[in-house]
């Protein structure tokens, strides 16, 4: 019987090729790719690769035959990257933090995503994208937004919209928070904190914290980095609530014994474990010793397994946000509408506010 399975082949490898030009956009030696000395890149990826695809999308015929492997892409490929990305997180750098950074840390994450899902619902946003903005506001951009969506089940244009709005709005950040800091004259110590705890995403935070000051740099990191950290377990929340709305609403049929999987999804599951097998130091560094080849020089390589499992992971994500971009009409963000763009805005505004006024209480 011959296989009726659409190929998959044509569409992924299009949303691979945009991932690769993304990436090389991402670095362009030039502002806005790269400021500073250090050469930081303050634009994500993620939103390179949307932006590339819904400009295919919107501007070139789509043909049918593409279409398998796009899909393939967000479903199948985002998946796998997420469990991946769990080799970058340590739980244990939690506890190299200051607990009043931490404290911190947690209020603004609770207050953001509480704030931004009350805003979607008082404007009349779908809750998915309300969950999702506050998600990326809140915990680390782009990266929290790709995450959660398949967790909730989002639309691609609620990715898309909610991937664009976040990192808008951070990189208005870069430029707006050394100037508020100056101008409140911030120590360094407490500008890295405010950066860290305020600004979306890392590459974004990290810009900013340099352009303040090197100490200011140092600190916005390690701050981010336990913000990052919780990711893992507000996603697990929000999967779990989400699951139980579901079956609430009658529009799963689960099976006692398959409520675990309901719950966290196996890809949630795989990316807390490979998280853990970081945190215990159970992820292997090894040496590669290379053999003289046409391709490459005698020698030695060392291979450090997070490292390289996170870098699989961001292009892989890279990929899956191709193919939700190639999966947008510029109509269906526009039915979104401005009030979402409203809700982002207030919510990172807020957030801001309510991140300074805590320095100012528990650092001050």
């Amino acid at each position: 019987m011959p296989d009726s399975t659409p190929p998959r082949l044509p569409g992924l490898l299009l949303a691979t090729a945009i991932a690769a030009i993304a990436v090389y956009v991402h670095s362009l030696p030039f502002a806005p790719f790269t400021v500073g000395e250090e050469g930081r890149h303050p634009i994500d990826t993620m939103l390179i690769a949307i932006v590339i695809g819904i400009a295919i999308r919107n501007l070139l015929p789509m043909p049918e035959w593409l279409r398998p492997g796009i899909k393939y892409s967000v479903k199948k490929v985002l998946p796998f990257a997420i469990v991946l990305m769990g080799a970058k997180l340590d739980f244990f750098e939690v506890l190299r933090v200051s607990g009043r950074a931490l404290s911190i840390n947690l209020l603004c994450v609770t207050v953001a995503l509480g704030l931004t899902i009350w805003l979607c619902a008082r404007f009349g946003v779908t809750r998915r994208l309300g969950l999702l903005i506050g998600i990326g506001t809140a915990i680390c951009g782009g990266t929290a937004i790709a995450v959660t969506a398949p967790v909730i089940e989002a639309e691609d244009s609620e990715t898309a919209f909610a991937v664009t709005t976040v990192t808008l709005f951070g990189l208005i950040s870069i430029v707006a928070f050394p100037l508020i800091g100056t101008l409140l004259g911030l120590s360094q110590a407490d500008f890295g904190v405010w950066a860290g705890t305020a600004i979306h995403a890392t590459p974004q935070v990290m810009a900013a914290g340099f352009a303040y000051g090197p100490e200011a740099g140092e600190v916005a990191i390690i701050v981010k980095l336990v913000r990052v950290l919780l990711l893992a377990p507000m996603v697990v929340i929000i999967g779990a609530l989400y699951a139980r709305e579901k079956r609430r609403q009658q529009e799963a049929h689960v099976a006692p014994r398959t409520r675990l999987g309901t719950l966290f999804p196996p890809f949630i599951l795989g990316f807390v474990g490979l998280a853990v097998a970081k945190t215990l130091n159970l992820l292997p560094n090894f040496t590669l010793h290379l053999e003289q080849s046409p391709l490459w020089e005698a020698g030695s390589v060392d291979v450090a397994m997070s490292t390289l499992a996170t870098t699989v992971s961001s292009f892989l994500i890279a990929i899956a946000m191709a193919g939700v971009g190639l999966g947008v009409h510029l109509r269906g963000l526009a039915k979104i509408g401005v009030r979402a763009l409203y809700v982002g805005l207030f919510a990172a505004v807020v957030l801001a506010g309510f991140s300074l006024l805590l320095i100012r209480l528990f650092l001050g």
